[in-house]
């Protein structure tokens, strides 16, 4: 089972992600991520973050219906994203799915990919979903095995240093034994030639950016 974290970056359609919930994970809201939790009918597990966007009358909703509500200092550190990711590390599952993570602030958009690294290190696999895109680190130790449609595209960036090894299947432009580096994105705007693909790395982090066809 996964972990989901609703972060207070944009979504468009709730419905999109309606079966993310179906088996009941643990939820936890960073911040005003929690009023996504309202719009979709649902009870998070934990409220996380300085509060400094949620209304008072949300967070005493929440905490009427016992939700764990951790406030911060706003003069933290971290960003309220990454003390959520923390906390769903600690409880051991194996899977982060990110929501609300991106948005139009690219700063913030910028660090959440930043805060797949630490869960990557972890042997974790934690994406970033919005209504189009899927990213996710990988690493030597996390292959990604990708699925969608003929003609997704399928964009591969380094995200710290060289990437060396990396192998793929499914796409349109295969590589083997490929390296990239940070300020050559030749990656950008591969595809899927079919319903599924795998992808491999000896050493690195690299960026997984699946795009959705729009119909």
């Amino acid at each position: 089972m996964a972990v989901v974290i609703l972060s207070a970056g944009i979504i468009r359609d709730y419905r999109q992600f309606k079966n993310i919930f179906a088996n009941k994970p643990v939820v936890i809201c960073a911040d005003d991520g929690v009023r996504h939790a309202r719009a979709m009918g649902i009870t998070p597990d934990l409220i996380i973050g300085d509060m400094d966007s949620v209304k008072p009358a949300m967070l005493q909703y929440y905490q009427n219906l016992g939700t764990n509500i951790r406030r911060y200092s706003s003069e933290k550190d971290q960003v309220d994203t990454e003390l959520a990711m923390q906390e769903a590390i600690k409880l051991g599952h194996q899977e982060i799915i990110l929501l609300g993570a991106t948005g139009d602030r690219l700063d913030h958009t910028l660090a959440n990919i930043h805060l797949l690294l630490p869960a990557a290190n972890l042997g974790v696999r934690a994406t970033i979903l919005d209504e189009r895109n899927h990213l996710s680190l990988i690493t030597a130790k996390l292959p990604a095995q990708l699925q969608g449609d003929a003609g997704d595209f399928v964009s591969l960036l380094p995200i710290a240093g060289e990437v060396t090894g990396v192998f793929s299947q499914g796409l349109k432009w295969e590589l083997i034994d490929h390296s990239f580096n940070i300020g050559n994105p030749f990656g950008i705007s591969n595809e899927l030639t079919g319903n599924y693909a795998e992808i491999s790395v000896k050493q690195g982090n690299l960026l997984l950016i699946a795009v959705q066809k729009q119909d």
